[in-house]
């Protein structure tokens, strides 16, 4: 089958519910060894990154759905990746090797910012994907199901399960040509009834996207260009000498800190404190806010989607921890947060 085609969307809710009825229960029993199955996740992540397409797809929660546009185009001068929200106000992120700038019509408000590596703020495709890396397997059972089909292509099915309970699990349906996520879930104690799915309903894999696909159509005449900081380098530098260090020191098993940095948020002077906590799937966001008042504050868990978040006051600062994580472990991470010495 020639990468240009265009394939269709499932043609009604009998078609989706075939496709769950199949994937719950006449999937092959996992023979194959966890090698191959790691070896999948490896082709997945090279081909999001490094092939040519563009697609419509669906981002779905428990009682809510999002329609997304997205065009991907690699040449020689790197990668460009450009988002449209199809619902709302039509808000679209375009991502470079080294910017992202975010484009919001509604406010006529345009935000550019610093990209890093393989970042996937505000992009629920990348976001919920999971990255492998070879301590996965310690945390993680990584088995290939069987195959599938999606978008009337051929697909392995892939689950990585948790092997404790601080972490969900995933399935993901992988074009066997390809290796691109045609669909995902992010899967809680209940398997036939996912926290998250992202599913692709229509996607084109052509030689290259054309360069004007990545560019914004909007005419942003009169909008408010900024920054995501406009602080000078030298506040930048005397907020890091002058910040306080927080650290979690109760993790859930394979959890590590990944990054640390200061924020400026808009709504105060000072800078909040991020800290991103990630067992090489699962990732834990920590946030530490100068508080006004403990009365002010809205404390204890709360839902956002998939995510789980859970806030508390450590030491005169509001601590937020949230993530794509079960209640128990942004509890933990939240709960032991604190001042530490340098």
């Amino acid at each position: 089958m020639p990468l240009t085609q265009t394939f269709p969307a499932p043609a009604s809710m009998l078609t989706r519910t075939l496709l769950t009825v199949a994937v719950a229960g006449l999937l092959l029993p996992a023979h194959a060894p966890a090698q191959d199955a790691e070896a999948w996740l490896m082709r997945m992540a090279e081909a999001v990154e490094g092939l040519n397409y563009e697609g419509t797809f669906v981002y779905m929660t428990p009682g809510k759905a999002e329609t997304f546009k997205v065009f991907h185009r690699v040449d020689a001068r790197g990668t460009t990746e450009r988002l449209i929200a199809l619902d709302g106000a039509g808000a679209e992120i375009i991502r470079s090797a080294t910017e992202r700038i975010c484009i919001f019509p509604r406010q006529k408000l345009v935000v550019v910012g610093t990209r890093r590596g393989m970042d996937a703020k505000g992009n629920p495709l990348r976001a919920s994907l999971p990255r492998y890396s070879e301590r996965l397997s310690q945390l993680y059972e990584i088995r290939l199901l069987g195959t599938d089909r999606a978008l009337n292509r051929e697909t392995a099915v892939i689950a990585i399960d948790p092997r404790d309970i601080f972490r969900f699990g995933y399935r993901l349906w992988l074009d066997k040509a390809t290796a691109m996520p045609l669909k995902s879930q992010l899967i809680g104690s209940n398997p036939e009834m996912p926290l998250e799915e992202v599913r692709f309903t229509h996607i084109r894999l052509p030689r290259l996207v054309a360069a004007a696909a990545v560019e914004t159509q909007l005419d942003t005449t009169g909008f408010t260009w900024r920054r995501q900081s406009d602080e000078p380098q030298e506040a930048q530098a005397a907020a890091a000498v002058a910040r306080q260090s927080w650290r979690s020191l109760d993790l859930p098993v394979g959890f590590e800190l990944l990054n640390e940095s200061l924020e400026y948020t808009g709504f105060s002077a000072d800078p909040r404190t991020h800290l991103v906590y990630s067992d090489g799937l699962a990732t834990v966001s920590v946030f530490v806010d100068v508080a006004v008042a403990a009365s002010e504050q809205a404390e204890g868990l709360s839902m956002m989607g998939a995510a789980n978040a859970y806030s508390v006051m450590q030491d005169g600062q509001l601590v937020t921890a949230m993530g794509e994580v079960p209640p128990q472990t942004v509890e933990q991470i939240a709960f032991s947060t604190r001042v530490v010495d340098d």
